[in-house]
């Protein structure tokens, strides 16, 4: 019994290691969706990026490093998870706030009106 304990540990570690690896290999925001998430600005400590959601759409699957956000509209969106699941969020204009890295996810415009938002991420 102890050696299949051992077995399903190495076999559960194994799946945890590969689930970080493949998060790290998931683009980012502006190479994933260049359409929606814009470098406006960077040096080598940091880039500005200006994001625009036109209503109804949906960026590509990718992840955020630690990060600051600054919203400019009101914004109705859906953040998709890999696993299908998802959560709703509605941002008011001048909401602001600093985020710890975030895994992949799709994020959905479910509003009438354009969103948008100003992102601070590290180079």
């Amino acid at each position: 019994m102890p050696h299949s304990i051992k077995c399903l540990a190495a076999i559960c570690a194994g799946l945890c290691l590969a689930a970080a690896a493949s998060a790290q290999q998931l683009p980012r925001s502006f190479e994933a969706s260049p359409d929606v998430y814009k470098v406006i600005a960077q040096n080598e400590q940091y880039k500005v990026i200006a994001v625009t959601w036109k209503p109804g759409q949906k960026d590509v699957l990718h992840a955020h490093p630690a990060s600051a956000v600054y919203y400019l509209t009101d914004c109705r969106l859906r953040v998709h998870a890999p696993d299908g699941s998802y959560r709703d969020a509605l941002p008011a204009a001048g909401f602001a706030l600093v985020q710890s890295p975030i895994p992949g996810h799709v994020v959905e415009n479910t509003g009438s009106s354009d969103c948008r938002l100003v992102m601070f991420e590290p180079s």
